[in-house]
């Protein structure tokens, strides 16, 4: 019950964000700018779409090789196909997530480690993240320095992953943790902690391999705004290179608060902002975020193709 009222209450907030960017918009500038989008330049951001797809399988398949599971690049491909699938289409931005801890632990043979491996992959992502924001903010200069929230935005993020990564680097702090909050003392928690803990161990053991996987997640991210730069250029609009370094990972980053179904209306919403502040109009931003998040979405159905023809098919439980 409740986990249904706190669905009814996101898709309440995207469609409230939707209808007052809607009905404050000029709409035939934002039908004709879709319409005559540059098709050659879409199909580069379809192209890009897909070394996204290669690019997160490959590091996923490195992490796994870190810890001394080899798994088969084409058995990776298809989970992820499948995972990115429900993460568009699940009431959940974790969705997919629960589709390769499933799949990842028929390889670690435990849940637990096979979650470590795709918790190490997500923080990557997002601290990959971080810096492709804070390297703009610093090399943008003034034309994106005065974005809102953006030194807020990267502070805060900043004491988040400074904190991830001593933990990290300091053994024995996650323990000193479970201890103070008394999780130690349940037997269940504590065979699980002792599992993640072991991996940790190993990519501690295995560091070059996980900044081999950063580098890659850095890569991934750059492959990620470039795809935005090209939808907004295919759409028309002269959005500067810099401010897309800016802009579209401090939208991800904060995408990840789950106060609307799946991102909906606040990435446009906060899109809004980011282009009023350089200069472009509301329908551009509308147009950029939907046709860019839109397309992903469409892509995305290859992994239900994937899905359907696996013999072991039963949609993830997003409360898992």
């Amino acid at each position: 019950m409740k986990r249904g009222a706190l669905l009814a209450a996101k898709v309440a907030v995207s469609l409230a964000l939707l209808i007052y960017l809607f009905s404050t918009t000029d709409l035939s500038a934002l039908e004709s700018r879709v319409r005559s989008g540059d098709v050659l330049l879409f199909a580069t951001a379809v192209a890009l779409y897909g070394g996204m797809l290669a690019l997160s399988t490959w590091r996923w398949r490195l992490l796994l090789h870190a810890l001394g599971f080899p798994a088969r690049l084409r058995d990776l491909t298809s989970s992820y196909l499948v995972a990115t699938f429900f993460n568009n289409f699940l009431p959940s931005n974790i969705g997919g997530d629960v589709v390769r801890v499933r799949d990842g632990s028929r390889l670690t043979g435990s849940t637990a480690a096979s979650l470590a491996v795709v918790a190490v992959d997500r923080i990557l992502g997002l601290g990959a993240l971080y810096l492709l924001a804070l390297l703009a903010f610093v090399l943008g200069g003034r034309t994106v320095r005065h974005l809102a929230g953006a030194r807020v935005v990267l502070v805060g993020l900043g004491l988040v992953f400074a904190g991830v990564a001593y933990v990290f680097f300091r053994p024995g702090t996650a323990r000193r943790l479970m201890a103070w909050s008394r999780l130690s003392t349940i037997e269940w928690a504590s065979r699980q902690f002792e599992i993640v803990q072991g991996a940790v161990h190993v990519y501690r053991a295995q560091l070059p391999s996980v900044i081999l996987a950063f580098v890659a997640s850095v890569g991934l991210q750059t492959l990620v705004v470039l795809y935005f730069y090209t939808v907004a250029h295919a759409l028309r609009i002269p959005l500067a290179l810099p401010a897309a370094f800016l802009m579209v990972p401090l939208c991800t980053l904060l995408q990840t608060v789950p106060v609307t179904f799946n991102g909906w209306g606040l990435r446009e919403s906060l899109f809004a902002v980011y282009f009023a502040q350089v200069g472009l109009p509301r329908d551009n931003a509308l147009a950029f975020s939907l046709v860019g998040a839109g397309l992903i979405v469409v892509l995305s159905l290859s992994g239900a193709v994937v899905w359907m023809s696996r013999d072991d098919s039963p949609a993830p439980n997003p409360a898992a």
